[in-house]
């Protein structure tokens, strides 16, 4: 069984909607930013929302916080991408939070059905966001407790969807893209906090917008196609 969902016309709108925003962004065409993103996720959860019946009740309502709580995060990582003084800061905050809150959700959908963060997985994914406290530490630290936190979430929600034990019975099941899905979410933020302290040349700084969005949204993919099949496979048994 492949990744559901590729015939879909709603599909095709998301790979549109991603390519769009990922030039958009390297471009810094605010308006082509402001429609693309928000129909990238939608595209996405149209999708999930074909499988509602297929899914327990408990399962439904996390993956609804998880697609919420990341439009809300998307909305203000938008607003910090165009800002200037402390309202770039600010909304930087409000998304990783509003991203967090969607990483709780996605780990209880994980942790529901046996997923647990070990020790050999989780500590490699924290030694990546370490990286990132370590620039926030030499850059601005007050932002710290809340990026950390934020830091420290993703990357056990990572760690769990990394858990063997998902693919049990799973086959080719779109369930083996969950770690990938950790994964690529964390380059994407890393790229993202990198980019904002390191990057200077213009040219670098719009090759890696590029990054961030486009794996973003494939992280996106990757983690809801994988929940919902994790979910319709519980049910089915």
């Amino acid at each position: 069984m492949g990744v559901p969902g590729w015939k879909l016309p709603e599909r095709k709108i998301f790979v549109a909607a991603t390519v769009a925003v990922s030039v958009a962004g390297a471009l810094r065409w605010r308006p082509g930013v402001a429609a693309a993103k928000p129909t990238a996720l939608a595209a996405l959860a149209l999708t999930l929302a074909r499988g509602t019946r297929g899914r327990s009740a408990p399962d439904n309502a996390l993956l609804a916080v998880a697609v919420g709580a990341s439009a809300a995060g998307d909305y203000f990582m938008y607003r910090e991408e165009f800002a200037t003084g402390p309202d770039k800061d600010r909304s930087l905050q409000t998304g990783a939070t509003m991203f967090g809150l969607a990483h709780l959700a996605y780990l209880g959908v994980l942790t529901r059905h046996g997923g647990r963060p070990t020790n050999r997985r989780l500590l490699p994914r924290l030694a990546v966001m370490n990286e990132v406290a370590a620039l926030l530490i030499l850059n601005q630290p007050r932002m710290l407790p809340i990026l950390g936190i934020y830091g420290g979430t993703l990357a056990t929600m990572a760690a769990t969807a990394a858990d063997p034990v998902l693919l049990r019975g799973s086959g080719a099941d779109p369930t083996r893209l969950l770690a990938a899905g950790g994964i690529v979410f964390m380059a994407s933020d890393a790229t993202l906090m990198n980019r904002r302290y390191l990057l200077r040349d213009p040219l670098l700084r719009a090759l890696a917008e590029t990054a961030v969005l486009s794996t973003y949204f494939v992280a996106q993919m990757l983690l809801l196609d994988g929940m919902d099949a994790l979910s319709r496979r519980a049910g089915s048994h």
